[in-house]
């Protein structure tokens, strides 16, 4: 029976799916609502991953978590080849040319559908070259790309986000990380190894997949007559993004593969520990930046160059605020932090922790970049530099790992994410003839350091002093150093 009108406002209010060409007219005060509303919505599920990981980690042991944490690397890198930058080129055009919105969703969900048949295939075949036989590792990676194939109903949320309207992606998001607690508690109440935890995880992508085609075909219009004679458009703008992508993925996810090879299981699983507290984080530049994507992309296309370098030295400015708070509460905390969430088991995560952050650093600003490239027409800039990061990556990892094991793999994850972030960023600044002002930069510098100086005072009375500490100093460090300006805020929301 079909739901009464209330219920369908009142679903229509709570999760908004916008309509096709929302973008255009944007201003300030859409984007940050959008910002806003993808922020608070990631806080929840980060929240969530900080206590499914632990909870994963403990029931799987040091070293069944190395074994999860390297199978689900290694299906990751397969899972990025059926992205393709498909999405990205696919929000593009549906921001830019919002009359044929749903040409290009059907064509994007049709051809990554397709590929991701192929990817599944190639998968599978790969799996007894590159992985070893040792704790079911293979067994698990084979459950595990199943989910490569739920790449198709994943990219129908692009048209959601190309609307500036994230809240659906969002609670289907939520849903999965609760879905997934679910099943790391089940799995840790009756004792299973971490082939059912494979299993459960497979169960739950395809439950969201589900939802997720459900939602669209409800929500938004989806066309398929002609989507074949939009692949080569879509093409175009994606090989070089996919190719970056898959690139960037192979240095985000070889040191754990490489870490199982070279070292050992414990190795993994301790470098693994750390990665997972870095690992929901990444979600902080993602949001900003995706939400700026559609905004930047119809700039573009209207020639506002000069509203454009705004948006990407405020962007530039924030990416600092965000990074460094961050950076300077795994510096003074990471011991409490580890010890709290995994237990004396991962002690030695503690000492990964803070390198790790290093590098979320520089992978703020490498997402400025990254989302920049395609913009300014530097997409195969942006593969080129990824390129190279994923050779250094893997070499520095072959050079590090054996004499230095998780702590070698986390310095090669730092050295390989600020060279590539350069690279592309300096390259993307040119282009748009941007010189970057640092004096904000520089503010949220001191305020961090600052702020980590209460954390070290207050740290001898516990976790919990110390991060309080941290969290009433730095929003006033903030504001007293002019970093952030309450009339500039006031004038954004009025916008």
């Amino acid at each position: 029976m079909a739901a009464d009108p209330p219920r369908r406002r009142l679903l229509a209010t709570l999760l908004p799916a916008g309509s096709a060409g929302e973008a255009r007219t944007a201003g300030a005060r859409r984007v940050l609502s959008n910002v806003g509303l993808q922020f608070s919505g990631r806080i929840v599920g980060m929240i969530v991953s900080l206590v499914t990981v632990p909870l994963l980690a403990r029931a799987l042991g040091v070293n069944g978590f190395g074994v999860w944490t390297a199978a689900l690397a290694f299906v990751s890198i397969f899972g990025s080849l059926t992205e393709g930058g498909l999405g990205a080129a696919a929000t593009m055009r549906m921001s830019a040319d919002p009359e044929h919105e749903g040409e290009w969703l059907g064509a994007l969900g049709s051809l990554r559908t397709l590929v991701s048949i192929v990817v599944l295939i190639l998968c599978l075949a790969v799996i007894p070259v590159v992985l070893e036989d040792s704790g079911d590792t293979r067994l698990v990676a084979a459950i595990l790309s199943a989910t490569v194939l739920f790449a198709g109903a994943a990219s129908l949320m692009s048209v959601f986000q190309s609307r500036l309207r994230g809240a659906i992606p969002l609670a289907l998001s939520i849903l999965q990380s609760l879905l997934w607690l679910g099943t790391v508690v089940a799995v840790a109440a009756i004792g299973a190894g971490v082939v059912t935890v494979a299993a459960g995880y497979t169960a739950v992508m395809g439950v969201i997949a589900l939802a997720q085609v459900l939602a669209t075909r409800r929500l938004a219009r989806l066309a398929w007559r002609g989507v074949r004679a939009r692949w080569g458009a879509l093409l175009r703008v994606a090989v070089p993004i996919g190719l970056a992508g898959v690139f960037i993925t192979i240095y985000y996810k070889a040191d754990a593969i490489l870490l199982l090879r070279l070292g050992s299981e414990a190795e993994a699983g301790v470098y693994g520990a750390a990665y997972r507290i870095l690992d929901p984080l990444l979600f902080l530049p993602q949001t900003v930046m995706a939400a700026i994507f559609p905004v930047m992309s119809a700039m573009r296309g209207a020639a506002d160059d000069a509203r454009l370098r705004r948006v990407v030295q405020l962007a530039a400015d924030y990416m600092a605020a965000l990074s460094l708070p961050i950076l300077a509460v795994t510096v003074v905390l990471s011991g409490p932090i580890v010890a709290l969430l995994f237990g004396t088991e991962f002690e030695r995560s503690a000492e990964v922790l803070p390198i790790l952050m290093i590098a979320f650093v520089a992978i703020c600003y490498g997402s400025l970049a990254g989302y920049l490239a395609p913009v300014v027409g530097l997409q195969w800039r942006l593969t080129l530099f990824a390129g190279i990061g994923a050779l250094a990556n893997i070499g520095l990892n072959i050079v590090l790992i054996p004499e230095y094991g998780a702590v070698g793999s986390a310095w090669a994850t730092v050295l390989t994410e600020g060279l590539t972030m350069l690279l592309l960023l300096v390259t993307c600044l040119r282009a748009l003839g941007l010189r970057l002002s640092v004096t904000r930069i520089l503010g949220a510098a001191v305020a961090a350091a600052l702020m980590g100086l209460a954390m070290y005072a207050a740290r001898p009375l516990g976790l919990i002093p110390g991060l309080a500490a941290g969290a009433v100093a730095y929003p006033a460090l903030l504001l007293g150093l002019r970093v952030v300006r309450i009339a500039e805020l006031r004038e954004m929301i009025r916008r």
